[in-house]
């Protein structure tokens, strides 16, 4: 048996699960896995939100291949939760995904397939989403990308990046700087309590939906840092926003961190996942009862100080305490912090 026959036979048997096949809804696949390409039927009315992430070995997650042989499940479970992060974001429900997976040799055994398939479907399981379809290859590196697909009803508008309004709240959910935090300190107490925030991300499906509903203005998954995902609100609603530190949440186990490290690794660290968005001052933010995962206003969008193409690079004003935070007066930094977060193409 080669390994895209076993690819094949441990994803299929994993797929045809009693567990899985009983609690994800498949109604509107009418083809999955086995054919050229997948066929769903939509509901009337329903609009397709569609995305894609790729996570490249020594990149998005280790290069050692001890550590990726470790965190199989993780890596299974987190290209799904990533993907859904991003439908969530835009206020609709997950529904299926495809994956491209490109193997190198060396993972190409049952062990470490088993392993990853069972955390791709866990997360699937958990987040109502279906495999319907991919392609493997074989690679010196491992990389996978996913496709997901998410539905939105006829009468629930999208959330994009570009609504924000001056006067809005600025609210994130969760906590920040966890999963940065962890990936910086993978040896330490903290780092390994927190390590479930760096490789079993939780996509806030429900609230992403919710916000969707109640009017939320604009809205984004946090991937690659706070500072610099509300900076892509800034540039396409052209507004500004300022943002207090002392207001973000943090987890129990991150506050007893050093200030201005927990400070870096909420403002640029990425990975938490978490949604940021933006609401009407008058409206309250939705109350998650389900998960009960907190929400928490930073801040406010406030007018851009230019129209010209200089606002095209507008980033939030930071204040702590009252005041504002600076190159010229950093506080409580010893110095201007780098705030430009995660670089997908650097190095």
């Amino acid at each position: 048996m080669n390994e895209f026959e076993l690819i094949e036979r441990i994803f299929s048997q994993m797929q045809a699960a009693p567990s899985l096949s009983s609690t994800v809804d498949k109604g509107n696949v009418e083809k999955g896995i086995g054919d050229d390409a997948a066929v769903m039927s939509l509901p009337a009315g329903s609009r397709l939100v569609s995305c894609i992430d790729t996570l490249v070995q020594g990149r998005h997650f280790s290069a050692d291949w001890e550590q990726v042989n470790k965190l199989a499940f993780a890596i299974g479970y987190k290209a799904v939760a990533v993907n859904v992060s991003d439908i969530a974001a835009m206020g609709a429900t997950p529904h299926s995904i495809l994956l491209a997976l490109a193997l190198p040799e060396r993972l190409a055994n049952e062990q470490w397939l088993t392993e990853f398939a069972k955390g791709l479907f866990h997360a699937c399981q958990l987040f109502g989403v279906t495999l319907i379809g991919g392609d493997t290859t074989r690679s010196d590196s491992l990389i996978l990308s996913v496709s997901a697909q998410g539905l939105l009803a006829a009468s629930t508008p999208a959330v994009y990046r570009s609504g924000a309004q001056v006067g809005d709240k600025i609210y994130v959910s969760g906590t920040l700087g966890d999963a940065a935090y962890a990936l910086q300190h993978p040896d330490n107490a903290v780092g390994i309590e927190l390590a479930h925030r760096l490789h079993m991300p939780t996509p806030r499906i429900a609230l992403g939906a919710a916000l969707a509903k109640l009017g939320a203005t604009s809205m984004i998954d946090i991937s690659d840092g706070l500072y610099q995902d509300l900076g892509h609100i800034c540039q396409q609603s052209k507004v500004d926003m300022r943002i207090h530190l002392e207001q973000l949440p943090t987890s129990q186990a991150l506050a007893s961190s050093e200030l201005t490290e927990r400070l870096l690794c909420q403002l640029a660290g990425g990975d938490d996942y978490e949604l940021a968005f933006t609401l009407p001052a008058h409206i309250a933010p939705p109350i998650d009862n389900s998960s009960n995962t907190p929400v928490t206003c930073i801040g406010e969008v406030i007018a851009a100080a230019s129209t010209t193409d200089a606002a095209k690079n507008v980033r939030p004003e930071i204040f702590y305490q009252g005041q504002p935070v600076t190159p010229a007066y950093p506080a409580p930094f010893s110095t201007w912090p780098n705030l430009t977060g995660y670089q997908h193409f650097a190095g």
